[in-house]
């Protein structure tokens, strides 16, 4: 059954995976193309009315580029991949703070005997980081969330807490029990982690993920290229 739940999550990420580079590296490109097309026609053309219009077209097409390269991110960052959890993490935080109006602070502590993250390990907590920013951008009513990465020998722990107006957990998780947040519980699981949540109605939210070092599955063997 552990086997057979970490090979269904990994095939869910490498689709993830996959949809993400196609609207990168295709339909992020076309779109992209088009405003070059559209910015040529509206320098060569002589109607001041259908330059205009040129022009408010080119402007659409490129906030519906940045939707889709946002969109692709969200799915799934290729800095994951590419440069590791912490990278990932500062693009989160990055993004965040520009399309929100919430003060993010990222820390992050690294042992010189701290192995490499596994990349299942990684994802998941990733995935925890990102659910836990949008809740927060959602319901909390935060100004602020301090984000801290810490790499041991032995274990890698992620600490997100905001200043927002907390909520009863026992409730939500009666309430809405597939909230994801709470079903990151379980994919830490697969991967040995741990999952705690410490809040209260006013007093805002801490989220505290933890992996030990190592950790992986034989299931976690890549499934598209």
């Amino acid at each position: 059954m552990r086997a057979l739940a970490a090979l269904t999550i990994r095939a869910q990420d490498d689709e993830r995976a996959r949809v993400a580079r196609e609207l990168h590296d295709s339909t992020a490109q076309s779109i992209a193309a088009l405003t070059y097309q559209l910015a040529a026609a509206a320098r060569d053309c002589v109607d001041p009315a259908i330059t205009r219009r040129l022009h408010e077209m080119r402007e659409l097409a490129g906030e519906i580029l940045e939707e889709v390269r946002s969109m692709a991110h969200a799915m799934h960052p290729n800095v994951l991949d590419d440069l590791g959890l912490e990278s990932a993490l500062e693009w989160l935080t990055r993004k965040t703070e520009e399309h929100t109006a919430l003060e993010v602070a990222l820390a992050t502590q690294r042992s010189d005997d701290a192995p490499a993250l596994t990349r299942e390990a990684a994802a998941a907590l990733y995935r925890v980081a990102q659910e836990s920013m949008r809740n927060i951008e959602r319901h909390s009513g935060a100004t602020a969330v301090h984000i801290t990465l810490v790499e041991k020998a032995d274990s890698v722990s992620l600490d997100i807490t905001d200043d927002g107006c907390g909520f009863d957990l026992q409730e939500a998780t009666h309430r809405r029990p597939g909230m994801g947040l709470f079903a990151m519980r379980e994919r830490l699981g697969l991967v040995d982690g741990s999952l705690d949540i410490t809040t209260s109605p006013g007093h805002g939210t801490r989220i505290h993920a933890s992996v030990p070092t190592g950790t992986g599955h034989p299931a976690y063997l890549p499934l598209v290229n």
